[in-house]
């Protein structure tokens, strides 16, 4: 770890050790939720039929969530809450299906040295700011094994979740259904200074440990930034935040020093502003920019070290009409800038990357598309409607159409698209039409604390999306649940 990090805890121990606290239990919560869910996905590898040699495609299996929490209240300003998880298929009963880990673990002290707007969080948690396009899922973009992260063409961002889910030895399937895990925590360290309506976090997290004994090497992963919101005292009820994340991918693991501060650098400036113009209708913007340097090589040294120069932008627009059946009316549009060969190690160094690096965003814009494709070079939009029939108690109706287009067509016919569910998918070259997605979603609140749960998807791909056989299938899933919460 940097020495000035270290220098920091440090400081923080010392003040802290000048303050007087007192802990002692005040007050225990014991919560939690069970999750069993059948899950039915085929022709996920886009391909009809078997493939002959390609991997099989088809997943049929029975699934559970466990999540047990503890929330203990030590003082007026000091809480602790730990959490943990197991994910697991029916009938699994190894050391890795049986698995108990943990999910959160992270203490808060409020009015921090003695300072009323200051609170601090250190450990292992969820951190969700704006709509979750920037930083949401802190355990599934984890870069280690997945170049999705590094800002590249790549598998989807589950790659940790494979021996969770139960396909750790089954080749093909090692990371697939991992876009239905439920872990999403950061280990880190979060200051929120709450200056209502200004509300302020500076975040530091640790995403990658690498040799911690021996000389100090170049081989971890750090977040840290700045998220500040404002709420305005309006009539349209807006809010605003800006924020500034950046990530270091000290990946080359050379000796401090010795070249390493090449990182691989991802710098996000962004604002995002919501605003209700009448009490029907929610207009949402967000736009980001992306920074840094990005390299191409197999090593942060060896590498062609180009600049990063990416954006993006996301537009919402919810309408509730107060018509009969509660309709709700959505649309959301998602634009990720791309690069025409961003995966060529050869690239003129004096070239701009422009590819959007997905950083730890936490957003789905069809169930389907989320499994197959990272949220990077395209255009998404997902227009949706939900209905609570009167005639039916209880009952929720959603309805999603999704459409994907890369924003950069691919100039090289091989760039393999490098899914979880067949290696040999790639991109047409100069195509860009990705493919369309239907979500149907019903959901039936049996009482405060029962859900059942069934979605039905299908992802009809286009003429962007290549397979070795030319015979293309459209994907489909169902998933039936039923979740408890207590």
């Amino acid at each position: 770890m940097d020495k000035r990090l270290v220098l920091v805890f440090c400081a923080l121990f010392v003040l802290a050790a000048c303050v007087p606290a007192f802990a002692a239990v005040q007050n225990i919560k014991v919560s939690g939720d069970i999750l069993a869910r059948v899950i039915a996905r085929q022709n996920l590898d886009l391909i009809k039929g078997n493939g002959g040699t390609l991997n099989e495609d088809e997943i049929d299996v029975f699934n559970s969530v466990a999540r047990l929490r503890v929330d203990a209240e030590l003082t007026e300003n000091v809480s602790a809450v730990v959490r943990l998880i197991n994910e697991r298929n029916w009938e699994e009963a190894n050391a890795t299906s049986t698995d108990i880990d943990l999910d959160l673990a992270y203490v808060t002290m409020k009015e921090f040295l003695c300072y009323a707007p200051l609170a601090i969080g250190i450990g292992r948690q969820e951190l969700h700011f704006g709509n979750d396009m920037i930083i949401g899922d802190g355990v599934g973009s984890d870069p280690n094994g997945s170049v999705v992260n590094s800002g590249g063409i790549g598998t989807n961002q589950y790659t940790n979740y494979s021996e969770a889910l139960g396909y750790a030895d089954v080749a093909g399937l090692r990371t697939a259904n991992g876009d239905l895990a439920y872990r999403k925590a950061f280990d880190a360290i979060r200051a929120t200074l709450d200056y209502d309506p200004l509300v302020v976090d500076v975040v530091f997290a640790m995403i990658g440990e690498g040799n911690i004994t021996g000389a100090e090497t170049a081989d971890d992963i750090y977040l840290y930034g700045i998220n500040a919101g404002y709420k305005l005292d309006d009539k349209w009820n807006t809010s605003a935040e800006a924020y500034w994340w950046n990530k270091d991918m000290q990946t080359s693991g050379a000796a401090v020093g010795a070249g390493s501060d090449k990182v691989d650098r991802t710098t996000t400036l962004g604002a995002r502003v919501s605003t209700n113009p009448t009490e029907k209708l929610n207009l949402q913007q967000e736009v980001a920019f992306q920074g840094g340097r990005k390299n191409n090589g197999s090593g942060i040294i060896r590498g062609t070290i180009r600049d990063r120069n990416a954006w993006a932008s996301q537009s919402m627009v919810t309408v509730v009409p107060g018509w009969k059946h509660d309709p709700v009316f959505g649309m959301v549009y998602s634009y990720f800038s791309g690069d025409s060969d961003p995966a060529s190690i050869g690239a003129s160094a004096d070239k701009d990357y422009y590819a959007w690096d997905p950083m730890f965003e936490n957003q789905t814009a069809g169930r389907l598309i989320n499994a197959l494709f990272p949220q990077w070079n395209c255009h998404n939009v997902d227009i949706m409607m939900t209905l609570k029939p009167d005639f039916v108690e209880d009952v929720t109706l959603r309805l999603d159409w999704v459409y994907q287009a890369l924003a950069k067509a691919q100039s090289n016919a091989g760039t393999s698209l490098a899914n979880d569910y067949n290696s040999a998918l790639v991109f047409n070259a100069n195509k860009k039409e990705i493919g369309q997605e239907v979500d149907v979603t019903l959901t039936y609140d049996y009482t405060e604390d029962v859900q059942f749960g069934l979605c039905t998807d299908w992802f009809m791909p286009a003429r962007a999306v290549k397979t070795t056989t030319d015979k293309s299938a459209t994907a489909n899933e169902v998933i039936a649940s039923c979740k408890v919460e207590f």
